[in-house]
């Protein structure tokens, strides 16, 4: 005869031996995870503005390159176009999930798609600042090592189709908590892009010095001679004003 009362025992001793299993284990809330290593990245900063550069590189030879300056604050970011003389003055504001373009020659803002390429294989969500944990929904799915950093391996599914990639494979440092490469997939499941991610920056944050993203070089993931570097200096946490992150003060000189 069925007894509810001994399937419920069996249940909750199950549940005991996982969450003991798990304290042993070590492994950290994948989610919580996220969101530390994103701070990194100016995810989830109160304020922060910094220039960067994107340069494309074929065949080891460098290529196409813009400068930008950034300031972010909390899911928001503008980014500013400086060089080439082409191009300056043209600006990009992340909202949210949502994505603006304007330039002088422009009188009202364009939405445009995270997803699409700026240059060589950056696409236009890939410059502003990261915040994964509000975008993706994170799991722990085994360890490993990269360059001989041990490494949880999280598996990122998009929470919405406007983020940049639908699914991201991150390799996060145990001891860093940074990520320190990244697997982009398109909805096939195949690899489209793969990254490397630097840390030589250094920033003042709640009374404390925490290590800065300062290069990211992407590499096409079937021809990996294609790359595009992406370098960060000059970057201070600060207070940005919501009126620098509105979409009023897009076309404004």
């Amino acid at each position: 005869m069925f007894n509810a009362k001994h399937l419920m025992r069996l249940l909750l001793a199950a549940a005991v031996t996982f969450e003991a299993q798990a304290a042993v284990d070590g492994a950290p809330d994948p989610n919580k995870l996220l969101e530390q290593s994103d701070m990194a990245r100016g995810g989830g900063l109160k304020g922060v503005q910094l220039s960067s550069s994107v340069t494309e590189i074929r065949d080891g030879r460098p290529g196409s390159e813009l400068k930008l300056e950034i300031q972010a604050a909390a899911t928001d970011s503008l980014i500013s176009f400086t060089e080439p003389p082409r191009v300056r003055g043209n600006r990009m504001l992340m909202q949210g999930r949502n994505l603006w373009f304007a330039s002088p020659e422009v009188r009202k803002p364009v939405a445009i798609s995270p997803r699409q390429r700026m240059l060589g294989e950056a696409s236009n969500g890939d410059i502003a600042t990261t915040n994964y944990s509000r975008d993706y929904d994170a799991a722990l799915v085994g360890e490993g090592t990269v360059d001989g950093h041990p490494v949880w391996v999280l598996d990122l599914k998009a929470k919405a189709t406007s983020v940049t990639y639908d699914r991201i494979r991150y390799y996060i440092d145990k001891e860093a908590a940074l990520g320190i490469k990244a697997e982009y997939f398109a909805v096939s499941g195949n690899v489209l892009k793969t990254a490397r991610i630097e840390y030589d920056n250094h920033v003042r944050h709640n009374g404390q010095t925490v290590r800065f993203v300062s290069k990211m070089e992407i590499a096409d993931a079937l021809e990996p001679s294609k790359r595009t570097v992406l370098k960060y200096w000059d970057v201070k946490v600060n207070d940005i004003s919501s009126s620098t992150l509105s979409l009023a003060n897009l076309t404004r000189n």
